[in-house]
């Protein structure tokens, strides 16, 4: 009996190192992200996908591929489109990958949900390398990561271009903390690029590039 309550004393105080001490952070960041994989593959298993916004996509970057050029001229069943270029460059991709068609049938929708599986777990990896240099109160915070049903909707279940460009302006932030100023501003435009919601994040951008560069081109080119 003794030897049973020293061995669950001994697990509750490694639990508790995990979750309040940095120290173990990768132990807590790979538990993570293991949860995630297994979720958003239950999610495409047992959650019905809703046509929402990819026909439209489709459709909008169809055209483009098509030969149209002007942004007046490109429309999906939504309307117009309103994206930037790296939305349309993107999709095309996706466009490709998927097998899908001018009209925005015949893509592969399991396939397209796989990657942005993959998108989600890298977004979630990428905000775990954020934390982990960051360090904002105890490491436990970041399971609040997992809870979010619409996270993993709007990544596996939509299809959402918010993914994407959410991922990028990560990406960014991660370079920003690193200091590598040009890599951070190359990866936000590209976030920018695909959605430009990622814009919100422009001002506090603008205060953290002029205290670190003094406002001049010879601190992002030392």
């Amino acid at each position: 009996r003794r030897v049973g309550r020293a061995g669950i004393m001994e697990a509750l105080r490694w639990a508790a190192d995990v979750l309040f001490s940095w120290k173990r952070f990768h132990i807590l960041a790979a538990a993570v992200i293991a949860f995630e994989v297994i979720a958003c593959a239950a999610a495409i298993r047992f959650v019905p996908y809703t046509e929402i916004d990819w026909k439209a996509y489709m459709q909008e970057v169809g055209g483009f591929l098509g030969g149209e050029l002007d942004y007046m001229n490109l429309r999906g069943g939504t309307g117009p489109l309103v994206y930037p270029a790296g939305f349309v460059w993107l999709y095309s991709g996706f466009y490709y990958l998927t097998g899908s068609d001018p009209q925005g049938e015949g893509a592969d929708i399991f396939l397209a949900q796989c990657i942005f599986a993959v998108l989600y777990v890298l977004t979630t990896a990428v905000t775990l390398a954020v934390y982990a240099k960051a360090r904002p109160g105890a490491p436990w915070i970041v399971v609040v990561l997992v809870l979010s049903k619409r996270l993993h909707s709007i990544f596996v279940l939509r299809l959402f271009n918010d993914g994407p460009a959410a991922l990028l302006a990560l990406c960014a932030v991660l370079a920003f903390q690193h200091r590598r100023w040009v890599l951070g501003c190359v990866l936000y435009s590209l976030g920018v690029s695909v959605k430009m919601n990622v814009l919100l994040f422009a001002p506090a951008l603008l205060l953290l590039l002029l205290r670190n560069t003094g406002g001049g081109a010879g601190g992002l080119f030392p």
